[in-house]
């Protein structure tokens, strides 16, 4: 169902996209009204992400990414399928 929903998108079809956002549980991420991430913030936040220990220094206080932080922060499901897993 998957590779079929990706091989017929259509980016134009904006209520197909939301429509499969939310059958794939990204529902959440509908409804952020964020338009961007200031430049700067996203480039300090990055600076400051230590990928191995998967932290983020602030001020010498480590805020720990897990997948439970990122799922409460951006309702993005937990497990299922990795990206680098689906079929081309």
């Amino acid at each position: 169902m998957f590779t079929k929903d990706i091989t017929i998108y259509n980016p134009w079809d904006e209520q197909r996209t939301k429509r499969i956002c939310k059958i794939y549980g990204f529902g959440a991420l509908l409804k952020m009204k964020i338009t961007d991430i200031p430049l700067k913030l996203g480039f300090n936040v990055l600076q400051k992400f230590d990928y191995e220990r998967m932290v983020i220094d602030i001020e010498g206080k480590e805020l720990k990414v897990t997948a439970e932080s990122v799922h409460d922060m951006l309702g993005i499901p937990i497990g299922g399928t990795k990206l680098t897993q689906l079929d081309q």
